[in-house]
């Protein structure tokens, strides 16, 4: 989105002025025109939902540990910093630093498990599995582990209650399976072992199959946490005198160990999952079904009640199927949850205003940053991102790329139809689509021969001014595009769509997808593209969460700029051609510096104009000024190229805050003079409107009407003040007084007028 900036103009300026002229410049904004503009910290409820706000943001991978960016912070050199030493996150509650920085601590979407190997005949015991969760107190585990719960707490279950978007979700009575079962209580440890086949227990020593039951617990990252559990967990076996052998070991070879049939190449081991999402029948699909399980485990009742439970009619059937999953995974534990992670982070507070804290809970980061910006100013200012060494992303590429740290800085740049509330993260609202319509129950035969049973068709439409920065507009041909380019629906074969073919069982087998992506939505079997802004999604599914993830779960890709590619060429680019249409540009990608930088898309569609906000007496003429530059990729340098606009372009006011009138046109367009190479002028005059605040919208239009873009601004319409009536003409008086009683009477009046004016500004 283009942000918009206020000036402020004096009084004698505003008087000799006939025009008041509107630049599309960043500058100061006064706080008065947007709520908690200079407030450091906002709750989500406060969450303003346009973008961009900052002028440039830096993603910074320089530093090689997490205490170098922690020093980093205190010293001013980065802003955002994620914490994992207890003594430094305590040093941050403590002044002075935390006038510097401000601590933020939630629970996180990612949780940390035991896994077994279930092609060893003794650790796919359930017994086994019973006795391992009975000598894990989740107490200690909080406490030593996780630092006294600062790091996370040790939820035994499946879904976590302490997250608020998964309190629906959550079954108590797995807790009480829990409790009754598998808690920590050494005798039943005891007992449970006992009762595996091969196990025999003399004279206080462990034997398997008449050997000395020796076992061995792999761990990784982060290394000083999961050596404190695999240390708690070794001297709880030792109380009954079993050996368990943690040993630090790759995240490489463990996954490859957890993931590889014939799984027996390992009896214990730990690793976690991040950024799960809302809806716990989603990603337990993803984690606990054949084949994407881990560890070889398999239910074939749990994953016909998982998908049930991904596929029911309603949100509330789809929550009662995932309790009874739940409850059934509880039982099965496949594997012992042990952590539900918090995530911690640190922002630099002196200069920047409306950090988001997602106290209640979050995805990834305990602070939003989707609103800030510098103090009192939007479009300025440089934001340092920073992430360690470790996770500088291989390429930033919107077809190939998967990992959490390349799609901060992706996430910037591209758009979704929808996006998540952050004060409630299953409900979406618009973006790209302005509206959707959703049929459920529907049975019907598509033209292309799939039948809908009990399906839903879904209908999206699109906003009409989102551009892509070469210009051409976003459409629904590329939401089609990218649905099919993805392969959401998982499909193999060959597809040809939009002017693309496809192999997509080559691109599988040879590993060229997004994994992340690749077969998300397996019920999406048609769409179709009604006109550039409309299209039509079906599915043989009518749950809420297909819903969901039809609407907001892959990135947009530009068809023009991606579709010539060669798939498998696109998938090894470090950077794809970087035509992007979100509220950031792409500005360059320094592996030797480990930076990756965007900067402000100054056409970006969702806006808040107020930024720009300038006051203007009714009957004056506006004047706005906005330049165009479009931009086309230079695959030599792999950077971005600006060229003016040489067009035709028009401007023309919307009702914004105007009593008694809805969002819309307030006057029609008129033209646009260019005045220079990409620099165009036009004039409105505001007689007769109505007092309120109006968005100001220019647009330039070339190729024949193919390409576009647009600019905005915002003015707050004043009525012309009434002239004062003369003050009626003082009796006689002494001639002694005759010089004091004017004076007083102006004092007087001049009050009157600024206490109007500030009453006016306050209503605003």
């Amino acid at each position: 989105m283009v942000d918009i900036v206020m000036s402020r103009f004096s009084l004698l300026i505003s008087l000799l002025l006939v025009f008041v002229m509107i630049i599309a410049l960043p500058v100061q904004v006064s706080s008065f025109a947007i709520a908690n503009f200079d407030t450091p910290i906002l709750t989500p409820n406060q969450a303003i939902y346009s973008e961009p706000w900052v002028g440039t943001i830096v993603y910074t991978y320089a530093y090689s540990t997490h205490t170098d960016e922690f020093n980093a912070l205190l010293d001013g050199k980065v802003d955002f910093i994620t914490l994992t030493h207890v003594s430094e996150i305590n040093e941050l509650k403590t002044a002075p630093y935390n006038k510097t920085a401000f601590l933020a601590i939630a629970p996180v979407e990612s949780f940390g498990q035991i896994v077994f190997a279930f092609g060893n005949n003794l650790t796919a015991n359930l017994y086994f599995r019973y006795a391992i969760a009975s000598l894990i107190n989740p107490d200690n585990v909080t406490s030593y582990v996780l630092d006294n719960g600062v790091l996370g707490t040790d939820y035994p279950y499946f879904v976590s209650p302490a997250l608020s978007v998964y309190k629906p979700w959550f079954n108590p009575a797995a807790a009480q399976y829990y409790q009754q079962y598998e808690s920590y209580n050494l005798t039943r440890a005891v007992q449970y072992l006992e009762k595996v086949p091969g196990v025999t227990h003399k004279d206080g020593q462990w034997y398997y199959n008449g050997q000395p039951l020796k076992l061995t617990f792999y761990y990784t990252y982060p290394p000083a946490v999961l050596q404190r559990l695999a240390n708690l967990l070794a001297d709880s076996a030792k109380a009954i005198n079993l050996s368990i052998t943690p040993v630090s070991e790759s995240f490489a070879t463990l996954i490859t160990q957890a993931t590889t049939p014939p799984y027996n190449d390992f009896n214990l081991t730990t690793f976690g999952w991040i950024n799960l999402g809302p809806f716990p029948n989603s990603w337990m699909n993803g984690i606990y079904t054949s084949p994407g399980n881990v560890g070889g485990f398999s239910n074939s009742t749990i994953d016909q009640t998982l998908q049930m439970a991904l596929n029911a009619p309603s949100l509330s059937q789809e929550i009662k199927y995932t309790q009874e999953a739940e409850y059934m995974l509880q039982q099965q534990l496949p594997y012992v949850i042990v952590i539900w992670n918090n995530a911690i982070q640190a922002v630099y507070l002196p200069n920047w205003a409306n950090y988001i804290y997602m106290a209640n809970g979050t995805n990834v980061y305990a602070i939003n940053i989707m609103d800030v910006h510098p103090t009192n100013q939007a479009l300025n200012g440089t934001f340092i991102f920073s992430s360690i060494t470790s996770d500088l992303p291989r390429h930033i590429n919107i077809y190939a790329s998967v990992s959490l740290y390349a799609f901060n800085t992706l996430n910037d740049m591209y758009d979704s139809l929808t996006v998540a509330l952050l004060s409630n993260e299953s409900q979406l609202i618009p973006w790209v689509a302005s509206s959707w319509t959703v049929q459920k129950f529907v049975n019907m035969t598509l033209p292309n021969g799939d039948k809908l049973v009990n399906g839903s068709i879904i209908t999206v439409n699109l906003v009409h001014n989102d551009t892509w920065i070469d210009g051409v507009p976003l459409t629904a041909y590329d939401v089609n595009f990218s649905v099919w380019y993805y392969d959401l629906p998982g499909m193999m074969g060959t597809n040809t769509f939009d002017g693309v073919t496809l192999n997509y069982t080559y691109l599988a087998n040879e590993g060229f997808i997004n994994t992340d992506l690749f077969g998300t939505i397996p019920s999406l079997v048609w769409t179709n593209v009604t006109n550039p802004y409309q299209i039509v999604f079906y599915l043989n599914s009518s749950s809420y969460v297909n819903e969901y993830l039809v609407l907001s779960e892959y990135p947009i890709m530009p068809a023009h700029v991606i579709g010539p590619v060669n798939v498998v060429t696109l998938y090894h680019s470090t950077l794809a051609p970087e035509i992007s249409s979100g509220p950031y540009m792409f500005s360059s990608f320094n592996s030797e510096a480990k930076e990756v930088t965007v900067t402000y898309n100054p056409y970006y569609f969702r806006i808040n104009p107020l930024i720009f906000l300038q006051n203007v007496t009714e009957g004056k003429s506006v004047n706005f000024t906005a330049t165009f530059d479009y931009y086309t990729w230079d695959n030599s340098t792999s950077s971005l190229v600006a060229n003016p606009v040489n067009g035709t372009a028009v401007m023309w006011l919307k009702y914004l805050n105007v009593s008694g009138e809805s969002y819309g046109n307030a006057t029609m367009p008129v033209p646009m003079k260019m005045v220079s190479p990409g620099t165009y002028v036009g004039t409105i005059n505001t007689t007769g409107l109505k007092p309120g605040i109006y968005e100001v919208v220019s647009k330039v239009t070339w190729d024949n009407g193919a390409r576009e873009l647009y600019r905005y601004g915002s003015i707050n319409v004043t009525a012309v003040p009434a002239p004062p009536s003369p003050p009626p003409s003082p009796p006689p008086s002494p001639t002694t007084s005759s010089s004091t009683l004017p004076i007083i009477a102006g004092v007087i009046v001049v009050i009157v007028i600024i206490a109007v004016v500030v009453a006016l500004i306050r209503r605003r």
